[in-house]
């Protein structure tokens, strides 16, 4: 596959350039939420995930002519922007937890048209699934993850900064496993949210919204099962899913719906309890959120190299 400079590029350049429009037609539109984070509260532009999807069709556009064999891509991201559209509708409308848990699976179907093994390997052995794979494991797969990046949010750049280190980590591990030319999957979404973070970045001039966190999280899993790195992901993914059970021990213990904290007088953060990942720091000591942040990025950087290090095992 040809052409991976020029789709990062065409990506990054489409969203950098466009995001100043969205944001200033968005706020005009009437599509802000409050930053909880900031002394003010302020109203920030919301549903920015549009800014990434212009980047990405930039890019699957002059793919078609540069990319030797342009459908398994354009099938990749048909999966990644119907996430999209589930994730703009539920900014839109709200379509509920359970939705947001279920209707995922389906739309993830069309992964299996992307399985070139349909075997698992497990860090010391292989496992042959066939059809189950096909069917249930990869769908599922895609599914969980998105739901896992969308979990992981909340600060200013946050869950934008986290899927690229985590797309910039699986473009490592196919460049090690296929070659530089298979790392094109990656380039119209890496270079998209990349140039979002820069806009969403500490203080955020927009949210990428729910649209832009099921866009990341599809496009993550869909190109874990499409490069065979199911067990990769789940080590890059630690932070997330150790977020994840501590959501679970959150509803276990019936703490009820919190979804914000709040801002003290030095700026530092006051969070209601430590049972998500973003929150189990600020809740024993006094850091900020850029602080915080940066703390997450971390740890999703220590799981990454840790994940490169299963791939030369």
């Amino acid at each position: 596959m040809d052409g991976t400079p020029l789709l990062l590029g065409i990506s990054f350049l489409t969203s950098f350039v466009a995001a100043p429009r969205f944001i200033h037609k968005l706020r005009a539109a009437g599509y802000v939420v409050r930053d909880y984070y900031k002394p003010q509260k302020p109203l920030v532009p919301t549903m920015g995930g549009l800014v990434i999807l212009t980047g990405v069709l930039a890019s699957l556009i002059i793919a078609q002519f540069v990319v030797n064999s342009v459908e398994s891509l354009l099938i990749l991201y048909f999966v990644v922007l119907t996430f999209m559209v589930l994730g703009l509708i539920d900014d839109l409308i709200d379509v509920g937890r359970k939705l947001k848990i279920v209707l995922p699976y389906f739309m993830a179907l069309p992964v299996a048209l992307l399985n070139r093994d349909t075997t698992l390997w497990l860090g010391f052995t292989e496992v042959e699934l066939g059809v189950f794979y096909t069917i249930v494991v990869a769908p599922v797969y895609v599914m969980v993850v998105s739901n896992l990046i969308n979990m992981h949010a909340g600060y200013n750049g946050l869950a934008v900064g986290l899927s690229s280190i985590l797309l910039l980590f699986i473009g490592i591990a196919a460049w090690i496993k296929y070659g530089i030319s298979e790392v094109a999957y990656v380039m119209p979404i890496l270079g998209a949210a990349i140039a979002f973070l820069f806009y969403n970045r500490y203080p955020s001039r927009i949210f990428e919204g729910n649209c832009g966190n099921f866009m990341l999280g599809a496009a993550i899993g869909a190109l874990l099962v499409l490069y065979n790195l199911e067990i990769f992901g789940v080590v890059i993914l630690l932070p997330h899913i150790v977020n994840f059970l501590m959501y679970v021990v959150w509803r276990v213990k019936k703490l009820g719906e919190v979804k914000f904290g709040e801002v003290r007088e030095d700026g530092s953060l006051r969070v209601p309890n430590p049972l998500t990942l973003k929150w189990l720091l600020p809740y024993y000591w006094r850091i900020t959120e850029p602080q915080a942040v940066l703390i997450l990025y971390l740890l999703t950087a220590i799981s990454g190299f840790l994940g490169l290090a299963l791939i030369f095992w």
